[in-house]
């Protein structure tokens, strides 16, 4: 196993060609990120599920999930300088490994009848802290591999996000059945299992080649980072718009679908298949944009996402039935799939290659900033005002934003040449 020296590389370096036979790095990392959020899903619909239906608070639900999406913010804003320093294939395997252990205590303390609502807010907050590191590891992963071997970067982003939906579809199912066959334990320990797998994978068999980059002798720091998202339109745009967009869309699926299943269904299963229908429809949405995402304008792609956003929420809010809420969660599903890979390959184009991990890092910690305040926001509105109100107030949320994004300079460059 080869690590990389420096994250990324110049596609005009070299490489020692991939040998037949063997598994493309590509298709490894992509299953072993699938992997990895599978348990992450897992872990995501257990855990407010359990703080429910033992609380019935979700209050108490939101400040679960607060603790674990708020410790992701240091990770995320430490998670560039320690790809830098370790390399991104052992960050990757680290972040796995940590998160296991620290959500190992949770069903060993269920098994004792000893856990407490601060031993959920504590280890959750501890098993999302490598988060962070993780994903942008993995992230800085996927154009290494895809040019080495001659995969283009739109539909390697596509693939790559298409385990994210791929967890969403078989975790959210397969942590209702576990926690209505085994409890919420039983869902845990396959967390902890997931989590040792993906490690091994990535830090064992995803061999990407040696490659170096030129750097500035001082390397990239924070200050010069911020300044060189801030002076990109397009970036600042990747910034602004999908840290808004989070906090609305974040406390979707740890608060709002376990507060609907429960008022309406109370089973974990109902819980679970809406989870699942969002995945699908991610994995559809990702599969779309890497068989499209060269052939249509990436700015038009990126404001039909914003539109459709808000139509979504409007109509679970008119009519919150089981079919429409599914057909709906299908729906947001897709148009989620297709930005995510957008949003990536347009990070990757305009961004060089030696500042690339910095520049995931910074954009993307301020998602863990703003998703758990949403999550906290959510879990007492839903409380003091109920889910219908709360929809309401996320719906018009997302309208503004959907027309914040069509009126915005920044969109209009998506597709410049630089």
């Amino acid at each position: 196993m080869t690590d990389l020296a420096c994250p990324l590389a110049p596609a005009s370096v070299s490489a020692t060609p991939r040998r037949r036979g063997l598994p493309a790095p590509l298709t490894l990392l992509v299953a072993a990120n699938a992997v990895s959020l599978i348990g992450n899903v897992v872990m995501t619909v257990a855990i407010p599920w359990l703080v429910l239906t033992t609380t019935g608070s979700a209050a108490l639900a939101g400040i679960a999930v607060f603790a674990g999406a708020g410790s992701a913010v240091v990770g995320g804003l430490a998670a560039g300088r320690v790809v830098d320093a370790i390399g991104a294939i052992r960050t990757s395997a680290a972040a796995d490994l940590l998160s296991g252990v620290a959500v190992v205590p949770l069903p060993v303390l269920l098994a004792l009848d000893a856990l407490e609502i601060w031993h959920v807010v504590l280890l959750a907050a501890l098993g999302t802290l490598a988060d962070s590191a993780g994903s942008t590891a993995r992230q800085s992963l996927v154009p290494v591999a895809a040019d080495w071997v001659g995969f283009p970067r739109e539909r390697a982003n596509a693939l790559f996000t298409s385990a994210e939906h791929v967890g969403y579809l078989v975790g959210a199912p397969l942590a209702g059945v576990l926690i209505a066959a085994f409890g919420v334990s039983g869902a845990l320990w396959v967390t902890v299992s997931a989590f040792a797998f993906a490690a091994l994978v990535v830090a064992r068999f995803v061999d990407v080649p040696r490659r170096r980059v030129a750097t500035p002798s001082a390397g990239p720091g924070l200050r010069e980072t911020i300044a060189f998202i801030w002076a990109d339109p397009a970036l600042r745009a990747l910034v602004v718009f999908p840290t808004s967009a989070v906090f609305l869309v974040g406390p979707l699926t740890p608060i709002v679908l376990p507060v609907l299943a429960r008022e309406a269904f109370g089973d974990p299963v109902a819980l679970g298949v809406m989870v699942a229908s969002y995945g699908a429809g991610g994995l559809l949405g990702a599969a779309g944009f890497g068989v499209l995402g060269t052939r249509m304008p990436r700015r038009w792609l990126y404001r039909a996402v914003f539109v459709v956003w808000p139509a979504t929420y409007a109509a679970m809010t008119l009519s919150p039935s089981l079919p429409v809420t599914l057909a709906m969660l299908l729906t947001l599903g897709i148009a989620a799939g297709a930005l995510v890979p957008l949003q990536a390959t347009i990070r990757q184009q305009r961004s060089p290659e030696y500042l690339l991990p910095r520049v995931v890092g910074l954009s993307t910690a301020t998602i863990p900033v703003v998703a758990p305040i949403g999550v906290l926001v959510t879990g007492f509105l839903l409380d003091g005002v109920g889910l219908h109100t709360t929809l309401v107030v996320m719906t018009t949320g997302a309208g503004l934003i959907g027309a914040c994004v069509l009126a915005s300079r920044g969109i209009r460059v998506f597709d410049a040449k630089i």
